[in-house]
């Protein structure tokens, strides 16, 4: 969990450069609190990425979508986060942890998946749209992030 708490804490970090004003990411603390809960808790599963040198390059982590009351839904999937650090961006490691997560979506028998991008990581939601998700039209402006997150949904 400390390897995944490290890499969403350099990947929140890129977002100030295109976050409002005074906008903090989330600790690394509470990441990490949050990801010990949520693995516990709510069926998550993920991969790490290394590179050839034994460094954390980036990470993918999803989980069933779950309905109004908290049950996990069986045909629909969460992609939580997909984060590469930056010194690997531009290598194909995004790409290769998308396909790996949409595989294990796949094989745990879910028919369509969805996520959250934040409506300014335009870099994020190009890649998103390449891989052929598309917006739903969902637009959560309110939430522990605090930044505008857009729907994504694909079919598997």
């Amino acid at each position: 969990m400390a390897t995944l708490a490290d890499i969403l804490t350099e990947g929140f970090s890129t977002y100030r450069r295109w976050s409002p004003i005074g906008w903090e990411p989330p600790s690394r603390a509470a990441m990490l609190l949050g990801l010990m809960h949520k693995f516990g808790q709510d069926g998550s599963w993920g991969l790490v990425a290394f590179s050839e040198a034994g460094n954390a390059a980036g990470q993918v982590t999803a989980r069933p979508e779950r309905e109004a009351d908290g049950t996990n839904r069986t045909d629909v999937a969460r992609l939580t986060q997909l984060f590469v650090l930056e010194k690997h961006w531009g290598t194909g490691l995004a790409t290769e942890l998308h396909v790996l997560i949409l595989e294990g979506m796949r094989e745990r028998g879910f028919a369509s998946a969805c996520l959250w991008a934040a409506t300014g990581q335009a870099r994020a939601r190009r890649f998103y749209e390449r891989e052929g998700w598309t917006e739903t039209g969902e637009v959560d402006a309110d939430n522990e992030l605090g930044l505008e997150l857009v729907e994504y949904e694909l079919t598997l």
